[in-house]
This record gives C-alpha cells, structure tokens and sequence, in this order.
C-alpha cells in the first residue's frame, strides 16, 4: 500500500512537471548594453530578503527584478568572482576572490572580509591543496584538480584517483569504489543536501552517505555522457540539460526524481554556467559565459495560432466549440496548442459569430446569416437573407428570437439600428420592432425581462412589457461595447473612450480606470469563480476583484487598483481586439479565450497567479551624486541640491504591477504621490527640521497596503535656531532703545541749541570759559602723557637697579671673597650698569610713543633682529636666575610695524617674563599669518593669576571706559595695552599647561 502511494505521488510530481514543461515561455536577455558589468555570469544565488546576485568576471550583481546594482569597486587585486557558498538563510553568502580575502554579502551589502576559517574554500592535506567543490562551476578547469566537500560528520577529499571520507570525530578515512573524477571535475552533486555520485558505465545514480553508498537509482538520462549536471550546494537546486531538455533534480521523501522542466531553444551548452529556478515567481535563471543572463518565464497564458504560413493571426468573434477549443467564424477550430482542424466555412464577417437554441453556429456574411447544423457536424448549413438589414447581434430567450440589426441611411455613411423580436425563428412571424436614430452595438436580456441595448451614442432600456424604450444615458453620449450580466446580477456596461460602468437603479455609475488609462476602452469583462473580474483591453489585461469595485461604489475615496498582464506573461500583443458581438469565452474546462491581434489567449483564470511584493527596503540615497546608506534616520543638510531616495523592491513580475505611494510627515489629510517605475522620489525644497516620511506599497488584491516610515533629520542654519531668533529680538529692542535715545537727545539738542541764543549775549564770558577748559585739557592731557613716562621709566629701570643692588649686597655679605668671584659680580654690576645705561638713551622712544601717536613707519625691518636686541638687554639678568631666553623668530621675517611702538611692548613682556622665572625658560616665537604676524612670550615662571588674566582681557575690549587698576595691577600691561590699541592689534594672555604664562600677539600688518 505504501508502495502504491509512493508510485501514485511519484506520477502526480512527474505530471505537474511534465505540465511545466508543456507551457509556453518567454525570454529576456542582459547583457553588458543593458545592465550587467560583464558578460560572464558565473553563478547566480537569491538571499533571504528576495534579491537575486550573480557572480561575474567584473564584480558582484544584485538584481531586484528591475534594476542591476553592480558592487565592482572593491579594494582587491581582482574584480573577478567565481561560485557563491555559505548559507542565505542565514543572510551569510560568501564569495572568494584575493587570497586570504573574502567578500561576505550580509544585509543586502557585500564587503570585504578576512577568510573565514571556518568555510574554508582551499585546505591542504599532505602538501595537496584541495579546492571548495560547491557547484558545478569547477575551481579550475585543468586537469589534476582536487576537491573537498564538507558535510556535518565529515569531509570528502576527491582526487583524480580517490574519492575519501574522513570522518571528523575518529578521523578515519574510507576509500570508495568509485570513479572521482569526470571532466576534470569531481564525479559527483549535492541535492536536498545529500551526495550522489554518478556511475555513467551502469548508468545509475547512487546515493553516498558517511562513506557508505546507500541507494542506487535508475536515471539513464543523469549519467548519460550528453548531459550536463548543473548543481549548487547553496541554493539546493539540481539540473539535468540533455538535448536542449532542462530537467529537474529533486530528493523528496528519500527517493531522487528527475522529470522533463523545459525545452530551451538556442541553448549552447559549452556557454551555460549557473542555473537556477525561481519558484515563487516561475522564472528560469541561466547564465552564460559570453551570453550574459537569460531569464526564462514560464508562462500561465498560452497563445495558440495557426502556425501555417501566410495565415492569419488576427481574430474577433469566437464560440466555444467544445469543453477546451473554440471556433471561430471561418470554421477552424483551436485549442491551446493551436490550430486542430478547420470547418472550412464561408469567409463570413469576423466580428459576428453565435449559437442558437439548437446549438447551431450561425455566422454572418453581409446581409445573410448562416445556420451550420450542430447534427452534421456543422457541415450542413441554411442561409436566411436579412434584407437591407446587417445582423449585429441576437439571443434566444422565453422562446423569441430577439435579433439586433444595422441599416445603412439613404445617401450616408451612417447607420440607424432596429431590434426586432420574432417567434420560434429570426425573420419570421415578427411579433414587436423598435427602431434607434444611431447604430446598435450590443443587446443583452436582464432579469426582469427587459432588455439593454447598446449603441454607439446610448444605451437604451427596454420594456417589452410595456412597450416603451426608456434613455439611460440622457443627453450624455457613450458609445456602448459591450454589456455584461455577472452572477451576483450586476449589469456592467463597457464603452468605447469613457471607461466602464456599473448600471444601478436605471443610473450608471463610473468606475476609475487605470493610471495609463488603457482602461477608458475595454472591450469586455469576464467574472472567474473567485470573484474576480478579467477585462481585456488595447493594451494589456487587466483584472480585479469585483467587491473591490462595489467598495469604492459605497466609498468614493476608496483607491482602486488593477493587477495588469502583458508580453511579459506570455502574449505575443498587449492589444486584445473587441468589437464583435461576442468579446471573449468561458470553456467547460475552466479556461478563458481571448481574441487579439495576434492569436487566442487561453488562460485558466484560478490558476493564474497574481504577484504582490512582499517587502521594501528603504536605505539608499544619492545626495548631490554620492550614494548614500541609511538605517531608519536620513541626515542631509540644507546645502543638498539634490537627494534622491531608492525604494528597494525584489519583485519579478510585471514592474506596472508594484503600487507605491509617499506622503511626507504622515499627515492624516496630505496627499498620497504615486512612485514611477524607477522606484526612485525626489526631495526637494525640505525646510530645516525632522521630517517623516512615509512610503506605501500595495500588498495584495484586496487593497491592503504595508508601510514603512523613515524620519529625515534637516539640520537648521545658525540664524534660523531659537537662540538666533531670541538674540536678534534683543537686538531689536536694544536698537529700539536706541531710537528712543537717540530721539531724546534730539530734542536736548533742541533745548542745547535754545540755550546757545542766550549763551550769545554773554559771548565774551562764554569764549573765556571755553579757552580755560582747553587749556585744562591740555594740561590734563601733558600731566597724563607725564605720569605714563614717569611709570614707564620706574617700571623700566626697576629690574636693572634691583638687580645691581642684590649683587653689590652679594659682595658686601661675603667676608672672603676668591678673585674668580669678585670678577665675576663686578662684570655682573659693569654689564647691568651699561645695559640700564643703553636703556636710559631710548628714553626719547617713550616720549616720541605718545608725541606721535602714529607714527609713519615705511622702512622694512627685520623681526628677529628687533627681538635679539631685547633678548640681549635681558640675558644677564636671566641667566642670573638660572634662566634661558630663546628667540625662536622666523630670521627672515620682515615687517613694517611701528618699531618704537614694537620694541617698547616687547621689552615689557620680556621685562615681566625675567622678573617671575626661576630656574626655567623663556620662548619667544613669530610667524607670518596671511592678515597679521604673530608673536608669542611664553614662560615657565609662576604664573598670571586667572584673576588679572580676565581683568586685562577685559580691560584690552574695552579700555576707553574701563577702571584702571594701577596700584593693584602695575602699569606694565596697561602701557602695552594702549600701545597695542595704536597699532590696532591685541594679545591673548592665558596659562601653560604645565605652568608659567603664554603671551600672544596678534600684530596687524599696517603702516603705523
């Protein structure tokens, strides 16, 4: 009994295959004109989150069923990739390519990696390297190469004279009795995980299990040496190519099966590499080593013609003839594998073809219809002339014939219309007849007796009971195609340019139609058993499901959106013809028949699969042409002219199919922006701040959507944040008290220049006063400049005169002094005395500082020479406290700043350095900076207190009005602080690190 169910099974699988591969296909072709890097697709893999990858000798490729992104830019030696291996639903696939270098594609990325020792794609063992065997794609091609395989209890080292299993755990081996090697490559596959080792001498396929061979199958056409075994490890997925006949590899239930996939035309097989099979979507990947990429998808609609020559291929009006052919009007008969044998009627009209209450085919041929007798096998047949009349269309009802004819009007091309209704048999015992000003198109019978006709200007209600024609359409012209009765007993009106309607309560209802507006024209609706309606239009078909429709009927702002089929799902034309009286058929057996331009469409419409992506991935920007990756958080930048946003999508079937929608800051009222094709939106104008937004894609047919949400972070200019906005409003406000300052002294000068008519009564007494407060400026002026030289000239000689004074103490203290000492304090004093007495000549340079304020220094000179001269005045008395003074001045540094101003500021910093430094070192630094020249002083005494380094800071910002701390701070840094206001320059004081204070000078380059 299980036997028996074995076999049942095994048949039922060989059948479904065998179906496969009786279907029609079609073929798209990549190469390097339209998408890949390189011609030479070596293997060909899918991850775990729906995209397609290949291998070529030019980079890796994902494909995503529209788009080829190629990764090629890696930092290897080689851009040249072989096999994929590890395990995708683990989102780890590897590829080898520099040695010591892996690339791992992880999270849809592929990047470079150190060899993972645990997948390992080269092991040496006894001095023999031994090659990763993981597909059908050898390591290499020469002769003599080894191979490994690893499984979970051992590996197989496979030689060309060896086949070995070494188990892990006890590390024996077991030498099979086996063939190794067959075309320099290993003699055995893997499917559904296990090993199989081909026997071409007894033309079996035996399986192989830890060692030990476990079974043995019967599979003539596998170990045939005309056929090629296309296997990889990773997918799982094995083939057979034999003559141009793909088969398929499958270990199921413990048993190997192979049956018939495919016949592949203008196959070489030298050039096919890689193979694999896609069976969500039915599509056929192949890859060749010069061709590039075949996709191959097997098609779920069928064209059948009549493959003669000069026939044609263009059809109309079609009856079913039995439960799976249908006939057409000249008589010949198809089925879904084409022609199968011809009637050989009349040529009659195309566009009329019926059956009456007998089952006899009745046929047209301008004013003379045709009855071909059902008994006879339809070769019998009776004409019935029609007059000046041209049948359109008719039907059989309540035991009438109700008959829809045409009549050319008198001296014109246009046609009036009748629709007569006769007992038992058309054109005769005519019982009522209704005339219309325009041509009829299409007459149908409705549930309560009445009956529909179509125009190419109305449609028309008609009670036969009454006898009245009630206008449906009122003064609105549509130009009716066809009229469609469905099984829940809506009435659905097709029209020519306007769409289709649904009739309700003596109303027509308008139903959007698609974005390309194909769906302003369809010829016909067919209702399938699972509610779904087919309408075939000029440019594809289109299906939908029927409470979808009456859903948006009930809610106007219900979106509605069609599924479309076209060439790409086995067409050979989009466009589908109408027209006739009858647009398309319903077979016993389940199928539909579809007239076109270019053959009958059979098709089974619960068999047809509708495909709706599954995911989307929202994590690549090109921002200003830089490819940009991104989690959930997008940051740009204000300054980004252009940023596009990529809306990843694996889906491989019609692209027209995929709905995606974007709204930004998921505003509950803001409108939904369709996405085009390229799957790409463009941001622009974004104002700073953190925006949402959000991206829609239609996930099935019952309108379902899934979303994903990113936020993008825009971060804002300095004078657009709220501190910006708070401190411009206190500007405002201090301007506005200024205004209002300014407004009030206007009016003191008002009253100023009141008081100055008085004041030139007593003008003598005025002008009096006037030259005494000069004169007291004057002097104020001349006492200041006074005590500033005076201080100046105290602070100066202070350093000097202390120091002669402690070293001739330093003499006085010693009782006994050595000649060597006494020399040494002597040329002390006689070098101090002699410096002060250099200094006390430049004297005339602190008067000539404030005589003239701004002195026109045109000579050049040098700046390391200016602070040599300094460094010299102060190097005794340094080195008397154990200290160095170093002149780190650029020597070629030439400037043209005031020298008596320069070197006056310069002997105070360095006077103060000397004076607070033990035992340490002073460093004096300058060097040219584009605007200015920039000195430093900086020692390791003891320090500035942070006290007078914030009082001076804020003394040199503003030094006009600020309080002069002399007897607490010294006039040293005061005086250098008004000589730096002449030079328009300033300094920054701050503290060392280590200890000690940092003078920094930033000189303006000027004449002063």
């Amino acid at each position: 009994m299980i036997g028996l169910c074995r076999n049942i099974l095994t048949v039922g699988f060989l059948f479904a295959f065998l179906l496969i591969y009786s279907q029609q296909y079609t073929v798209q072709l990549f190469n390097t004109d339209n998408g890949l890097p390189q011609n030479s697709v070596k293997d060909i893999i899918k991850d775990k989150y729906g995209f397609i990858w290949l291998t070529t000798e030019n980079g890796i490729v994902r494909y995503d069923g529209l788009n080829f992104l190629v990764h090629k830019n890696f930092p290897l030696n080689s851009q040249r990739f072989t096999y994929f291996y590890g395990d995708p639903g683990k989102d780890s696939i590897l590829t080898a390519v520099d040695y010591g270098k892996t690339v791992l594609i992880h999270k849809k990325v592929p990047r470079v990696i150190r060899n993972i020792k645990s997948s390992p794609t080269i092991i040496i063992k006894n001095n023999i390297n031994y090659y990763l065997c993981i597909s059908n794609y050898s390591y290499s091609p020469s002769p003599g190469v080894c191979f490994f395989m690893d499984f979970k209890k051992g590996r197989y080292l496979i030689t060309p004279n060896s086949f070995v299993y070494e188990d892990f755990s006890s590390k024996s081996q077991v030498v099979l009795d086996v063939k190794p090697i067959y075309k320099n490559d290993a003699n055995a596959f893997v499917v559904g995980g296990c090993l199989f080792h081909v026997d071409r001498d007894a033309k079996k396929v035996r399986k192989i299990e830890e060692g030990r061979i476990t079974a043995s199958y019967d599979l003539p056409i596998v170990a045939d040496i005309r056929s090629k075994i296309f296997w990889n490890r990773t997918n799982g997925q094995g083939f057979v190519l034999n003559n141009n006949i793909l088969y398929r590899c499958i270990y199921i239930n413990g048993v190997l099966k192979i049956s018939k996939f495919i016949q592949l035309d203008n196959i070489i097989e030298s050039n096919l590499m890689s193979i694999y099979y896609d069976e969500k979507y039915k599509k056929l990947y192949l890859g060749s080593s010069t061709e590039g990429l075949k996709i191959v998808s097997l098609n779920d609609f069928v064209v059948s013609r009549n493959k003669a020559p000069k026939s044609s291929s263009i059809f109309y009006a079609v009856q079913p003839y039995n439960d799976s052919s249908v006939i057409t009007p000249v008589g010949e008969i198809y089925d879904r594998n084409g022609l199968v044998k011809s009637k050989n009627f009349e040529k009659n009209s195309s566009y009329f073809l019926n059956r009456d209450q007998y089952g006899n085919i009745v046929t047209r041929k301008e004013q003379t219809i045709f009855f071909y007798n059902r008994k006879s096998d339809f070769t019998n047949f009776q004409g019935i002339s029609t007059g000046e009349e041209t049948v359109k269309d008719f039907f059989f009802a309540n035991g009438k014939y109700y008959v829809l004819a045409v009549k050319q009007k008198k001296e014109n091309t246009e046609f009036t219309g009748t629709l007569s209704i006769y007992e038992d048999w058309p054109y005769k015992s005519l019982k009522k007849k209704y005339f219309f000003a325009n041509e009829p198109t299409k007459i149908t019978l409705i549930d309560n007796g009445d009956v529909l006709v179509g125009t190419i200007k109305e449609l028309f209600k008609i009670s036969t009971s009454l006898n009245k024609i009630y206008n449906i359409t009122g003064k609105n012209e549509l130009s009716v195609r066809d009229i469609v009765c469905t099984a829940d007993r809506n009435v659905w009106i097709t029209t020519l340019g306007k769409g289709f309607y649904l009739l309700k309560n003596n109303g027509l209802i308008k139903l959007p139609g698609d974005s390309e507006g194909n769906l302003l024209s369809p010829h016909t609706l067919l209702e399938d058993h699972k509610g779904y309606f087919w309408i075939p239009t000029n440019n594809g078909l289109y299906k939908i499901r029927e409470n979808m429709l009456l859903k948006y009927i009930q809610k106007r702002n219900f979106k509605l959106t069609y599924y479309r089929y076209s060439k790409e799902a086995g067409f050979i034309t989009n466009e589908f013809n109408g027209g006739s009286n009858i647009n398309g058929n319903k077979l016993q057996n389940g199928d539909f028949v579809l007239p076109s331009l270019n053959g009958l469409v059979f098709f089974n419409p619960l068999k047809v699969v509708s495909y709706y992506p599954t995911d989307m991935y929202i994590e690549r920007a090109i921002v200003d042409d830089k490819e940009k990756a991104f989690e959930s958080t997008l940051m740009l930048s204000q300054e980004n002219r252009r940023v596009e946003i990529f809306i990843d999508v694996p889906y491989y079937a019609n692209p027209d199919n995929i709905v995606i929608e974007i709204r930004l800051n998921d505003e509950n009222t803001g409108k939904w922006i369709p996405i085009g094709k390229d799957r790409k939106f463009l941001l622009s104008n974004l104002s700073c701040g953190t925006h949402f937004l959000t991206v829609r894609m239609l996930a099935s047919d019952q309108q379902e959507y899934m979303f994903k949400k990113i936020k993008i972070i825009i971060p804002p200019f300095f004078y657009q944040t709220l501190w910006f906005k708070l401190i411009s409003g206190v500007v405002l406000l201090f301007l506005l008290y200024l205004s209002v300052k300014w407004r009030i002294n206007f009016h003191k000068k008002k009253n100023s220049e009141l008081e100055a008519v008085i004041r030139l009564r007593t003008k003598a007494l005025s002008q009096t006063v006037e030259d005494l407060e000069m004169t007291q400026i004057k002097l104020g002026r001349e006492i200041e400049q006074q005590k500033k030289l005076i201080g100046t000239i105290t602070h100066d000689i202070t350093t000097p005169l202390k120091f002669i004074a402690l070293t001739s103490k330093e003499a006085l203290d010693y009782k006994e002094i050595s000649l060597h000492r006494t020399e040494k304090i002597l040329n002390s004093i006689y070098k101090s005395s002699n410096q002060l007495y250099n200094f006390t000549k430049t004297l005339k340079e602190y008067a000539d500082i404030y005589n003239e304020y701004r002195t026109d220094e045109t000579e050049l000179y040098s700046f390391y020479d200016l602070v040599q001269e300094k460094k010299v005045l102060f190097d005794e008395i340094a080195a008397n406290h154990n200290t160095t003074i170093v002149n780190s001045v650029d020597k070629e540094l030439m400037v043209q700043i005031s020298k008596n101003i320069l070197a006056v500021i310069i002997h105070n910093l360095m006077d103060n350095a000397v004076k607070y430094t033990r035992n340490g070192i002073i460093t004096i630094t300058g060097s040219d900076d584009k605007e200015a020249v920039i000195l430093e002083i900086a020692d390791t005494g003891i320090g500035m207190d942070e006290h007078k380094i914030e009082y001076y800071t804020r003394l040199q910002e503003n030094i006009e009005n600020e309080k002069l701390l002399l007897q607490k701070y010294g006039m040293g840094l005061h005086l250098i602080l008004q000589l730096l206001q002449m030079l328009e320059s300033k300094i920054i004081i701050k503290r060392n690190k280590t200890k000690g204070t940092s003078f920094q000078l930033i000189l303006k380059k000027s004449k002063k």
